[in-house]
C-alpha cells in the first residue's frame, strides 16, 4: 500500500550518543506543538521515529510550520511504498511522468539512493544505476547531472518501507527548544535583543521575555512594538511565551535625580539586571540573556559589561557578544524581526540618558552612587507592578 507522508531529517541530534532518544522525543514534541500553534489546529499527528528520521502521516497542510522548528535540518514530502524493486521502479516512473508534465520540466536529473536496511541485496550505487536506466528508458530527453541536477530523485530504503521524494526543503538546524533549560531575555525595542532571543532558541533555550517600559515618560506605542517582536520570537518557541512588562520610568527618574550623570546608563542597566534576576528566580529561569555586543555602544565596553553583570544572581549570556552591527542586522532579517525593530519609537534606553556616558566605569563609583538610593525598595515596587502578557 502506498501512502503520503512528510520525512523529517536532523543532523546535530544524530551526534548525541546516549542522549539521542531524549533529543528525538523533544523534537517530536516540539514539531507537534509548533504545527498546532502555527496552523491553529489541535489535530494529533501520527509521528513515528524511523532510525535517524521522523515520519509524519497526516492529511493536514503543515509544511510551512516546519520552518520554525529548531532541530530539523530538512524535510521532504514522500511517498511511502513497499521495499520491492519493481514497485520502486513503477512509482518512480509515475512520479516523473507527473513532473515532466510541468510547464517547465527538468532537463537533468540524478538518483540519490540511501539504504539503512539490506532488504534489497543491491548496493546504493547499483540501485542508482538501475533506477537511472529506467528513467532514461522512459524519458530519453533527460540527461544525467550528478553535480547540479534540475531534479534530484531521492530513494531511502528503510526496513519494509521505501521513501521516495523529489523535493528537499532546508530547515533551521540547531537543537530542540527545551533541551537546554529556561532563560529570561531582556527585550528592548531595538534590533539586537530579539535576535539574541532567537539565537538562544536555536541552542535549545525555552525563552521568557522581560521589557522595561519608560512609563509614564514614554507612551504605549513602544508596548505595541514590543508585543509584535515578542510574537515573532514566540513563533520559534513551541509552547506559549510569557512577556513581562516592568514599569521603569519612575525608577529611572530616581536614579537620574540622585546620581552622577556620567554613570546613569550603567546604573539603569544594573537595576534592570537586579529586577530580571528576581523575576528569573520567581519563574524558575536558569540564566539571563541580553543582546549586548562588545564595544557597540558606550555601555558595552568590557569594563561596563563586567560591572553590569556583577549584580546578576544568574549566568548572564550574550550570544551576540562578538557580532558587528551588520551581522546582527542580517540575522534580524533572517529571523523576521528587522522590519518591526526599525519602526521609530522611544524606549527607556534613551530616557534621561547622558550624551557622553562613562566608558570605563569603576565598581567603587557605581556602588557609591547606588548607596544614595533605596535599591531594595525600588526593586520591590517595580516587581510588584510588573504585568505578564502570555503569547
Amino acid at each position: 500500500m502506498i501512502s503520503h507522508a512528510v520525512l523529517l531529517r536532523y543532523h546535530e541530534i544524530a551526534l548525541k550518543g546516549g542522549n539521542r532518544h531524549w533529543f528525538e522525543n523533544q523534537l517530536i514534541h516540539n514539531t507537534q506543538k509548533t504545527i498546532q500553534k502555527i496552523c491553529k489546529s489541535n489535530t494529533i499527528l501520527s509521528i513515528t521515529k524511523q532510525r535517524g528520521r521522523i515520519l509524519i502521516h497526516t492529511e493536514q497542510n503543515f509544511e510551512h510550520a516546519l520552518v520554525y522548528v529548531f532541530g530539523l535540518s530538512s524535510f521532504s514530502p514522500v511517498l511511502v511504498l513497499p521495499t520491492q524493486l519493481e514497485e520502486i521502479k513503477k512509482i518512480t516512473i509515475q512520479e516523473l511522468t507527473s513532473i515532466m508534465s510541468d510547464p517547465v520540466p527538468p532537463k537533468t536529473f540524478r538518483i540519490t539512493t540511501r539504504r539503512s536496511d539490506k532488504t534489497l541485496v543491491k548496493s546504493s550505487v547499483e540501485l542508482d544505476a538501475l533506477l537511472g536506466a529506467e528513467v532514461l528508458k522512459h524519458f530519453p530527453q533527460l540527461k544525467v547531472n550528478l553535480k547540479k541536477p534540475d531534479l534530484n530523485l531521492g530513494v531511502e530504503i528503510r526496513n519494509q518501507n521505501t521513501f521516495l521524494w523529489t523535493r528537499k526543503h532546508k530547515c533551521l538546524g540547531g537543537i530542540p527548544v527545551g533541551i537546554s533549560g529556561h532563560f529570561l531575555c531582556l527585550l528592548s525595542g531595538g534590533i539586537d535583543s530579539p535576535v539574541a532571543a532567537i539565537q538562544m532558541s536555536k541552542r535549545g533555550a525555552k525563552i521568557s521575555l522581560i521589557h522595561f517600559h519608560g512609563a509614564p515618560f514614554i507612551g504605549n506605542e513602544i508596548l505595541e512594538k514590543i508585543e509584535a517582536l515578542a510574537k515573532i520570537i514566540s513563533l520559534y518557541q513551541p509552547e506559549s511565551v510569557s512577556l513581562y512588562i516592568v514599569p521603569f520610568g519612575k525608577l529611572q527618574e530616581q536614579i537620574a535625580l540622585n546620581t552622577s550623570v556620567k554613570v546613569r546608563t550603567i546604573l539603569y542597566r544594573r537595576m534592570m539586571i537586579r529586577i530580571s534576576s528576581e523575576l528569573a528566580k520567581k519563574i524558575k529561569a536558569q540564566a539571563l540573556i541580553t543582546g549586548e555586543s562588545l564595544g557597540q555602544v558606550a555601555s558595552q565596553t568590557i569594563e561596563n559589561l563586567v560591572n553590569i553583570e556583577a549584580v546578576s544572581l544568574f549566568p548572564l549570556l550574550r550570544p551576540l557578544i562578538s557580532f558587528d552591527k551588520d551581522e546582527i542586522i542580517e540575522l534580524s532579517k533572517k529571523w523576521g524581526t528587522y522590519e518591526t525593530s526599525i519602526q521609530p519609537t522611544l524606549d527607556c534606553c534613551t530616557l534621561f540618558a547622558d550624551k557622553h556616558p562613562e566608558t570605563k566605569s569603576k565598581i567603587e563609583l557605581l556602588e557609591r552612587e547606588e548607596s544614595k538610593l533605596d535599591l531594595n525598595k525600588l526593586k520591590d515596587v517595580a516587581l510588584a507592578e510588573t504585568t505578564e502578557i502570555p503569547l
